[in-house]
């Protein structure tokens, strides 16, 4: 996925909920150290810029900066995939990640024809897999 500004800066999600009050996002950074935080900085103010636009308001949109953990293998990958899908269900607010529209879960046991957002084959790739049939069967579990 690419975000322009002045300059192109790629990404590939991995997995993500969007939440009413917060994101969580699974990137994969493709180009080098800065690309995740200049990202985030480019959506943080073009969202900001949209809504107070849409509610004729100005000032700060966003609370508080973006929290960045880096991964560091293949297990801790799992947990974090497993700790996004977990976070309605956590907060009671639904008993499965399946019944969450807003998260990657269901595209990840459904991938997309159109508009896919995530990075299947790196994802399979990145977790250890020899497949993405084989990632997303124990996904599901």
């Amino acid at each position: 996925m690419a975000l322009s500004s002045k300059k192109t800066l790629w990404l590939s999600i991995l997995n993500y909920t969007v939440t009413s009050n917060h994101v969580h996002l699974l990137v994969l950074d493709e180009r080098g150290k800065d690309v995740i935080p200049q990202s985030i900085k480019l959506v943080a103010g073009r969202t900001g810029q949209e809504y107070n636009l849409s509610k004729s308001r100005k000032g700060a949109f966003w609370e508080d900066r973006y929290h960045a953990t880096a991964v560091e293998s293949e297990q801790h990958l799992l947990e974090c995939l497993v700790y996004i899908d977990l976070n309605m269900v956590r907060t009671d607010v639904v008993s499965h990640p399946s019944e969450w529209p807003f998260g990657g879960y269901n595209e990840i046991q459904k991938p997309r024809r159109k508009n896919v957002l995530i990075a299947h084959q790196k994802l399979a790739r990145l977790t250890g897999f020899e497949s993405y049939d084989a990632f997303r069967k124990v996904h599901m579990e």
